[in-house]
């Protein structure tokens, strides 16, 4: 049965060597016996402390830890933690320790690129849950001393207090944030995954993307899901593309690791012969080719050897006569049950066929989108429920195929005309940012709450519901 209680953790010049001391409550709370040497983890740090007991009456639950150990345990103090004894009564806890893996810039003001203000805020909803947040990269894990030299965030509202580097233990629960550029970066970035997945005492959520073709292949096992993917193959060479231009008229070519809508070319059957879409330096451009054989050269020159998968087109519900589609923010809680955060549509630009932030669109809330696309009050309520659905199965069913440790999933839909969901993309690192243009404050907050709701729950200490 585990026992734990939430702390005010110190360190006292007061106490001999490599001895812990606590206030009476928290002696009490955690049936503790003067005396008694005990092991203390924070993070994967752990140490040998002879626990004194203290009488001390004040209110405040405390932790009071011998200033010699500080080179040991690293963790900065004063601090607000977790204390958890298991079933180990030798053993106590402090924590939970949240690392966040990401790419670091250069930068003294936003060192992690435009994912800095998403840090602070993730600090902020940590402080909330009496855990300890940090970020780092690569580059700053020590693995012959094992220790990372993380960056601590200041919180939102201080506008005067910077970005502070600390040596730090292994943290019990990393998510994984990590955007790296192609080259060198990425590879080391995934080197440091695969040794993390696997690292004594750090549980990594999120701990794999969704590459474009993997997921059709594990969304295709399912049998209801199945029916809601366009067909869709890899691409090995033209005859792939042909075969489907075919049957449909259209179809999409998709870097099978892209994201942001980059890399997408689109291609169709026109009066003339064939028309290619694609986007370059931030412009909708196309090519014309009267036979299938004058396609080669400009599909050799466009996909540079690259990864690609071949998509159906699919005939989408337009506003305004726009593409748009629909990115629902799928998301575990501090039990671990998975819910639906939020849902926004994101409207292609004119003339664009590619409807992401990134790529010029916009974003509108979906209560006012579908009303307008499908005037029927019951084909619109249809299409919500359906979206539910599907992306409640997708969630399930990646945990449950995928990886047990799936704590966020953004799903990306389309709608035809006759009101069928289609399952367009998954993304293990979804932004909030579609969130914030549609100025849903509720929907933003809990997006930003919740891994960090999840990264506390798979951390082994109590939920902090049941304080």
């Amino acid at each position: 049965m585990l026992k734990w209680c939430t702390v005010n953790f110190e360190y006292s010049l007061g106490l001999p060597p490599d001895s812990i001391a606590v206030s009476a409550d928290v002696r009490k709370k955690m049936n503790l016996s003067p005396g008694r040497q005990i092991t203390l983890w924070v993070g994967n740090r752990r140490v040998s402390v002879r626990f004194l007991g203290h009488n001390n009456p004040t209110p405040d639950r405390v932790l009071y830890v011998a200033a010699n150990l500080q080179p040991i345990i690293l963790l900065p103090a004063p601090a607000t933690l977790n204390l958890a004894a298991g079933s180990n009564p030798e053993t106590l806890r402090l924590g939970p320790l949240i690392g966040i893996f990401a790419n670091r810039f250069s930068k003294t003001v936003k060192p992690f690129g435009e994912q800095t203000s998403f840090f602070r805020k993730l600090r902020s909803a940590a402080d909330g849950l009496n855990a300890f947040c940090f970020a780092f990269c690569p580059s700053d894990i020590d693995w012959e001393n094992k220790v990372i030299r993380g960056s601590i965030p200041p919180l939102p509202h201080d506008e005067r207090s910077g970005w502070q580097t600390l040596p730090l233990p292994f943290p019990d629960v990393i998510y994984d944030r990590g955007l790296f550029p192609k080259g060198d970066k990425r590879r080391i970035a995934t080197e440091t995954r695969m040794v993390l997945r696997k690292y004594p005492g750090v549980k990594l959520f999120n701990p794999a993307f969704f590459g474009k073709w993997k997921t059709h292949k594990l969304l295709s096992k399912h049998e209801v899901l199945h029916g809601h993917l366009p067909k869709t193959r890899l691409y090995t060479n033209p005859a792939d593309i042909f075969e489907l231009l075919g049957k449909h008229g259209i179809v999409y070519l998709k870097p099978s690791g892209g994201s942001s809508g980059r890399g997408i070319i689109r291609i169709a059957v026109s009066p003339a012969g064939y028309t290619v879409n694609f986007r370059e330096s931030g412009q909708v451009k196309a090519l014309q080719a009267a036979k299938g054989a004058e396609l080669a050269p400009y599909l050799k020159e466009i996909l540079k050897g690259r990864r690609y998968i071949v998509q159906q087109g699919l005939k989408l519900a337009r506003i305004n006569g726009c593409p748009f589609d629909i990115r629902v923010l799928m998301q575990r809680n501090r039990s671990g049950s998975w819910l639906r955060t939020g849902m926004a549509v994101r409207v292609a630009s004119p003339g664009n066929f590619i409807s992401n932030l990134h790529a010029g669109g916009h974003a509108e809330k979906i209560s006012s989108v579908l009303p307008r696309v499908f005037p029927d009050l019951n084909l619109a309520g249809k299409a919500i429920n359906e979206i539910r659905r599907v992306c409640a199965l997708i969630a399930s069913w990646v945990t449950a195929e995928g990886h047990p440790l799936f704590g966020e999933i953004a799903v990306d839909l389309g709608i035809d005309e006759s009101c069928k969901v289609w399952i367009i993309e998954l993304n293990a690192v979804p932004g909030r940012s579609v969130f914030r243009r549609i100025k849903s404050k509720e929907i933003l907050a809990q997006a930003i709450s919740r891994p960090i709701e999840f990264a506390y729950f798979i951390s082994g200490f109590a939920p902090q519901s049941t304080k």
